[in-house]
């Protein structure tokens, strides 16, 4: 008897949600219920900033009528305001639910449209969550429209109840540089910065597996172990390389060098990651090739900068993806085997100049970043410590031997003590990486 092969379950291309999406569990909880009203989602293309927004779409508590508004596309303030109507309406039975009628506000410019919404949810003790993808079309359309910028700001600004949380990548910071010299403030000032990029080497391994999936993937330690190596754990990269390591068995293969490859569509992505890069970030990456592996000492003095300078850049650059940092936590690499490639096979024609990020941009994010991330961190570890207390004082009723789960859940919290402490011990150094045995 045959039995018919089974659909390939890898996502390469668009959006997922729901059980097709893996990963970034603290960053979500953080997006959606950490202090920040305003936040800044910061990413290289394909790693999976539309997925998220959607996803925290989905997730958002009763609490939140959120509104996802996708720029793409857009070429004018005309377009903004239709796209942000066609975002409220579909929300339409949410509002409908609250007696609101949305058909008067069609054709409205966009700060009557935010408006109107605040002001229903205020009415009903509620939030708005505005989640804004590709806002980078802002740049050039602020060039045509002197006091877009300015108009746009008030408006996310002015209302209480709303959070906003934009996604784009790093060229974004252009902005700034670009309105009408009226603002009281760049448009980025007060939008606290996360990065997004790498999953954890856990929400990696449910990605490969498809734990979330009817049918898992059967896959060994040791493929799992190699896949995450080649890829960094970049959610893109990961289903990318599974769908071409997967076979009619539901089990996945060992990859070789011959899978880390280059298609259009990797081309096409690191061509476009590489304009975000400044200067001094191309140079370090050229550096990386040809060197194998750097630390901020030696990075300075290659660069002619001070230690500091270097080791922000490298936080910088391992906090999107572009290196990593091996085992000993010093040492950091080009982020995974992929873009190693892409390096290779471009170096020739790679240039370090005509940047669109410049280098200071790059340093204050970083700086920002890394201060803001070490808060986090520190919050994490207050709560994981007051949460692992209580526990502990649940085990005790239970005497000697506790349940199994409670013990699971006891041990589970020890081990994000031992990391959170390791990280703000390195003070912001991010997420360790091993090479696997060959």
């Amino acid at each position: 008897m045959t039995t018919t092969p089974r659909r390939n379950p890898y996502t390469v291309g668009g959006w997922v949600t729901g059980r097709h999406f893996y990963g970034h569990i603290s960053l979500r909880h953080d997006l959606l219920q950490g202090s920040n009203n305003f936040l800044w989602l910061v990413g290289t293309r394909r790693v999976g900033k539309t997925s998220l927004l959607r996803q925290l779409d989905i997730e958002a508590s009763p609490g939140y009528i959120p509104i996802y508004w996708d720029m793409q596309g857009c070429q004018n303030s005309a377009d903004l305001d239709a796209e942000l109507y066609y975002a409220i309406e579909e929300k339409s039975a949410r509002f409908q639910a609250l007696e609101s009628d949305l058909k008067n506000l069609k054709g409205a410019e966009m700060r009557e449209l935010l408006r109107a919404i605040t002001r229903i949810a205020t009415e009903h003790q509620l939030r708005i969550l505005l989640l804004i993808d590709e806002p980078e079309v802002l740049i050039p359309m602020s060039q045509q429209d002197k006091g877009l910028v300015r108009r746009l700001r008030a408006a996310l600004q002015r209302p209480a109840n709303m959070r906003v949380i934009l996604a784009s990548t790093k060229s974004f910071t252009r902005i700034d540089q670009l309105g009408d010299g009226l603002e009281a403030s760049p448009f980025l000032y007060g939008f606290t910065t996360r990065y997004l990029a790498r999953l954890s080497p856990p929400e990696a391994a449910a990605l490969i597996r498809q734990t979330q999936s009817p049918q898992p993937i059967r896959v060994s330690e040791e493929v799992v172990r190699h896949i995450q190596w080649h890829t960094d754990n970049h959610p893109y990269l990961l289903q990318w390389l599974c769908s071409r390591l997967y076979k009619d068995n539901h089990s996945l293969r060992m990859p070789g060098e011959d899978d880390i490859m280059m298609d259009n569509m990797l081309n096409a992505m690191y061509s476009l990651s590489y304009r975000h890069l400044s200067p001094t970030e191309r140079h370090i990456l050229l550096y990386l090739l040809e060197v194998n592996q750097t630390d901020a000492e030696d990075l300075a003095q290659a660069l002619e900068v001070s230690e500091n300078e270097a080791a922000m850049y490298l936080y910088a650059m391992t906090s999107i993806g572009y290196t990593r940092r091996l085992e000993n936590g010093r040492q950091v690499v080009i982020g995974n085997n992929f873009l190693r490639r892409w390096l290779l096979n471009n170096a020739d024609v790679l240039a370090q100049s005509d940047a669109e990020v410049a280098d200071k941009s790059v340093q204050e994010i970083a700086a920002a970043g890394h201060e803001q991330e070490v808060v986090l961190w520190m919050q994490q570890l207050q709560s994981y410590r007051i949460n692992l207390a209580r526990l502990e004082a649940e085990a005790a009723r239970h005497g000697v031997f506790p349940p199994l789960r409670l013990q699971n859940e006891i041990d589970a919290h020890k081990d994000k003590i031992r990391e959170l402490e390791q990280k703000l011990d390195e003070f912001g150094a991010p997420e360790q990486d091993v090479a696997p045995d060959a």
